[in-house]
């Protein structure tokens, strides 16, 4: 604007007018600059807060998974001192008939309650134990290959948490109102590799659009498997998600040696 004609004219005639005019423009363009900058700024401050908010709410809901289980288990702990106290009455009365369907029914309720998944690593037990109540009560089959060794693992139980999170709720929501829903989870050490393999159906119907993307396809929310990737990348492995025959995958696969 400053070096179109009628301006430079007037540089020409009027040198203070133009000096005026030429220091306003170039204050204008420098307050542009802080507003847009400032703009930019709080743009990032704002994705960065939704993405910690969408951590914290997913810590949370893990957290209250695992305080249930606690729960589940003092109570049945609790509960364990009557069912010693009525088999030794049993015992006293000589109804020993009695003892055998009594302690059946215990072991039954120790089984729903206890964390049938023992690996030694305790976020692998809680999320995979949870998983498997989650899927017998909304009819997923579930198969686990879990074959690790706990000593060696690349991975700390921060980003682990992130990871397989993330994977096996993307996984139950996947199979939500799926017919004949399956989950494969897989946790190996294997090759001085250390990876996590979750895959499960998803059919698409008629009535749905297939995804353009399945690389960013996430059924959680906006974050979930950009976490997973991060969380990978920061480990020093890599991300590799598929698609093929109505079964949807993804693999994590950290070098030992990282």
């Amino acid at each position: 604007m400053l070096l179109s004609k009628p301006i430079l004219y007037l540089n020409i005639n009027l040198p203070s007018t133009y000096f005026i005019l030429a220091a306003f423009v170039l204050f204008i363009n420098f307050m542009n600059y802080i507003l847009l900058y400032n703009v930019l700024d709080t743009e990032k401050l704002r994705f960065q807060l939704a993405v910690q908010k969408e951590q914290l709410e997913f810590q949370r809901s893990k957290y209250q998974q695992l305080g249930e289980a606690y729960k589940n288990i003092r109570s049945f702990m609790h509960d364990t001192k009557k069912h010693l106290f009525y088999m030794e009455s049993c015992v006293n009365n000589k109804k020993y008939d009695d003892i055998i369907p009594y302690s059946r029914e215990i072991m039954h309720d120790l089984e729903s309650r206890y964390c049938t998944i023992n690996t030694g690593n305790l976020v692998v037990d809680a999320f995979v134990s949870n998983l498997l109540l989650q899927a017998k009560s909304r009819g997923i089959a579930l198969q686990t290959d879990l074959k690790f060794d706990n000593d060696i693992l690349p991975i700390n139980d921060y980003h682990m948490t992130i990871i397989l999170g993330n994977l096996l709720d993307n996984a139950l929501n996947a199979c939500k109102n799926q017919l004949n829903a399956k989950i494969n989870v897989s946790i190996r050490t294997a090759d001085d590799n250390f990876s996590i393999h979750v895959a499960n159906t998803y059919v698409i119907t008629s009535s749905d659009k297939a995804p353009e993307d399945f690389e960013s396809t996430d059924f959680i929310h906006g974050y979930g498997l950009k976490n997973v990737k991060n969380s990978a990348e920061t480990c020093g492995g890599f991300c590799v998600i598929q698609q093929e025959n109505d079964i949807y995958s993804v693999t994590v696969i950290v070098p030992m040696s990282s």
